[in-house]
Formats: structure tokens, C-alpha cells, sequence
């Protein structure tokens, strides 16, 4: 192929993912679409700069030419901490696995003894079984799957035996507020100078629209996150703390040590999903959280075992169907994508069950989806789960698909 065809494949390439994804369901629980405003905001003439600074200062930049981007970056911390109510935070996180390893790595140190729910947010479990082999003792939260959250008496009690350095908490699996002051209490009383870290990566959104807990005030030391799931940001990373020290320990920890130039091109528009969710986040939170209670009544209506079904479904993005009855969870997953579902496998306490699935109704509800649709949302999953011919249901799901054709809840 010439120049000209090589382009235009990947042209071809790029049109055919959109034109496909334009007739899905997505309820993948980890993703989301920015509004317009943000992704004009997103402005990728600052990805050519490098904006690396020591600490927590952001005027101690190693690159001369920053002096607006010093600002920019600034003013989007003004508004982190207007919003969360926050004294410090920090961007420089490309991910919030990336703000996980940086806080547990900061305030750790080695032979620590770390609690955390192991279910793929466990930061001292993968420090300390990478090749680095970081010295952490990471030990299992246990966990109430019947309820989906933390087991606090047995919680409590690994911590006064343990006395942990460190409480990590929050989840892939995030249906129900944890209950961060007993934990912090416990804490206190075992450790003095331990720290709780809360990741807050898949209900962050929700905490920004007072929809969900308050870390912070609750007790937590440090917020970790990640900033497009219900946040509907750009993707990357966010460190909060109203702890000085520990911003400065975690500051020194992201650089050097794990990162030089950060992502810059996302600031402006990280601020402008700020300012969006200090408009209209209220009314947004409380959309995300009805449509993810009607969709799970509508399953279980349907005959789908729902997680949490006894405690009204969920309180956030978050649903668990138990698809034991149709099949393995990674199979179905499969078998959902056929039918232009999108969604995945979820990991089961015993007790609960073998194989389950994770929908998130976070995009969906940005495009404009309501109560009124789960009825509809519903049959497709359960036509899709039980087999039913992908081309007999995938022009049902495009047409749902297309109803949510507008970005909600964004400045006008």
C-alpha cells in the first residue's frame, strides 16, 4: 500500500469503530463519554510540553516555558478542592492505578503490614509481588458477599491483631458505601500512625455530586482516583488529601520515582468536568443511581438473581446479575458483545455464587437514558444471556442505542 491507502485504512479502521459502538449498550462499568465542552476543552498543543515539578509546588518546574500551564494547572486544582472539598490533590497520576502505587508506596514502609480488598485494587499486593518485590505484607479485607462490602468485625479484628500501616479500601465491585469511620476508628485505637486509603476510582462522580460519601469528612487520609468512570472526565489519575505531610510524601513518590512529564492536554478539560459537576452533578448523581436501581429491579423481575437485591440493587453505577443459571460469567460476557452489549465478567464470593457480570449505567445515563428504558435495557440482556440468535436481538439493542443520542447534563 502507498502513504494514501495506509491512511486510509486506518481512516476506514477508526470510522468502523464508531459506526459499531454508535449501536451498542455500553455498560462496561469503567468507561464513560466526556460532553462536548470537555473534549473541546481537551487541548492537545500542551501534550508537546513538559510540565514535570518537584513536590507539591507547581511553580518548581525543570522545564522553563510553563508559566500558563502553571496557572492552568492551578486553577484545575482550585476547583478539585472547591468540589471535593479537599486541601491538596494532585494530576500527575496517569491512571489511578498509577495514584494507588504512588499513596501505598509513599506511606508505607518496608515489612508494612497492609490491609485491602483484594479484588484487583490491592496496590501492596502487586508492589509486592512485581519483580521489584517490594517488602509489604498485603493482607486480604474480608469480605460480606452476601452484601457486597466490607466484613467490619472481622475487619476490625485483623487490624487490632495486625495493626496495620495501612487500610486500603474501595472497589472494582463498588455497590454500597463502605464504612470508613468504625475502620478509621479501629485504626486509631491499634495504629495512631496509620493512614486509610480510599479509592474512589469507580464512585468518584458520585461523591462529587453529594450522591455517595464523603471520604474525607468520613476519615479517610487519602483519596485515590481515577477521573473517567462516573466522573466523565478525561482519562487519568487524582491523589486528595487535606493532609499536608502526606501530600508532600506522596508528591516525591510520583516524582521522581514513578513518573517525569505528565499529561497536560487533559487539565483544561479536567477542569471543565469540574465546573459541570458543580452545575448540574447533583441531578446527574441521582439520574446514574435511579437508572442502576430500576435496571437491576427489571432484571430480577426477569428472573435474574441481582447482588444485593435485599438492599434495593445498589447505591451507585454498579450492578452484579449471578448468572449461574445461563452459563460462566466470561462466556456470557462473550455472548452479550454478540448481541452489541457490552459489558464483563465479575468475580463471586463463594457464598454468592460461581459466575457474574458487572453492568455500570454511568454512560447511558450521559446519553440521556431514564428509568422508562430499563424495561426494554432489560429484555435485551436477558434475550442475549439466554441464547436467544445475536441478529435477532442486535437491532432492537442498536435502536435502544440510538434513542440516547444526546450528551445530558453538561453546561448549556
Amino acid at each position: 500500500m502507498n502513504p494514501t491507502q495506509k491512511i486510509e485504512k486506518l481512516t476506514s479502521l477508526l470510522n468502523k469503530h464508531h459506526h459499531y459502538r454508535e449501536t451498542c449498550l455500553n455498560l462496561i462499568a469503567s468507561e464513560n463519554t466526556p460532553s462536548p465542552l470537555v473534549e473541546e476543552l481537551f487541548d492537545e498543543r500542551l501534550a508537546r510540553r513538559y510540565g514535570n515539578y518537584q513536590g507539591v509546588d507547581l511553580n518548581q518546574r525543570s522545564y522553563k516555558g510553563n508559566r500558563y500551564i502553571a496557572e492552568i494547572e492551578k486553577y484545575t486544582q482550585e476547583l478539585a478542592k472547591e468540589l471535593f472539598n479537599a486541601k491538596h490533590v494532585d494530576f500527575r497520576p496517569l491512571s489511578g492505578n498509577i495514584a494507588g502505587i504512588a499513596a501505598t508506596f509513599a506511606l508505607a514502609e518496608p515489612g508494612a503490614k497492609v490491609l485491602e480488598v483484594h479484588d484487583g485494587h490491592s496496590y501492596a499486593h502487586k508492589l509486592a509481588t512485581s519483580p521489584l518485590k517490594i517488602q509489604l505484607q498485603s493482607i486480604p479485607i474480608p469480605w460480606d458477599g452476601l452484601r457486597s462490602n466490607i466484613d467490619l468485625t472481622a475487619t476490625i479484628k485483623l487490624i487490632e491483631k495486625h495493626k496495620p500501616k495501612i487500610v486500603n479500601i474501595g472497589s472494582a465491585l463498588f455497590l454500597f458505601p463502605h464504612p470508613i469511620a468504625e475502620l478509621k476508628n479501629a485504626m486509631h485505637q491499634a495504629n495512631p500512625n496509620s493512614y486509610l486509603i480510599y479509592d474512589a476510582a469507580h464512585v468518584i462522580g458520585l461523591i462529587a455530586g453529594g450522591r455517595f460519601q464523603s471520604p474525607l469528612e468520613e476519615g479517610a487520609d487519602v483519596i485515590i482516583s481515577s477521573t473517567h468512570k462516573t466522573l466523565a472526565g478525561p482519562q487519568g489519575g487524582m491523589i486528595l488529601t487535606n493532609d499536608k505531610t502526606v501530600a508532600e510524601r506522596i508528591g516525591e513518590t510520583v516524582y521522581p520515582l514513578l513518573m517525569s512529564n505528565h499529561h497536560l492536554s487533559r487539565l483544561p478539560a479536567l477542569a471543565g468536568t469540574f465546573v459541570e459537576w458543580m452545575t448540574c452533578g447533583e441531578e446527574h448523581a441521582d439520574a446514574i443511581v435511579a437508572n442502576a436501581k430500576a435496571l437491576g429491579k427489571a432484571l430480577a423481575d426477569r428472573g435474574v438473581p441481582m447482588l444485593g437485591s435485599e438492599l434495593g440493587f445498589t447505591e451507585t453505577h454498579t450492578l452484579i446479575p449471578i448468572v449461574d443459571a445461563f452459563g460462566n460469567g466470561g462466556e456470557l460476557a462473550n455472548q452479550l458483545e454478540a448481541c452489541n452489549i457490552i459489558a464483563g465478567a465479575a468475580g463471586l464470593s463463594p457464598e454468592v455464587g460461581n459466575s457474574g457480570l458487572r453492568f455500570g449505567v454511568q454512560e447511558v445515563t450521559r446519553w440521556g437514558m431514564t428509568p422508562e428504558d430499563t424495561p426494554e435495557i432489560a429484555d435485551c440482556i436477558v434475550d442475549a444471556l439466554s441464547g436467544k440468535d445475536p441478529e435477532m436481538v442486535k437491532p432492537t439493542v442498536a435502536q435502544l442505542a440510538r434513542r440516547f443520542n444526546r450528551i445530558q447534563f453538561t453546561i448549556k
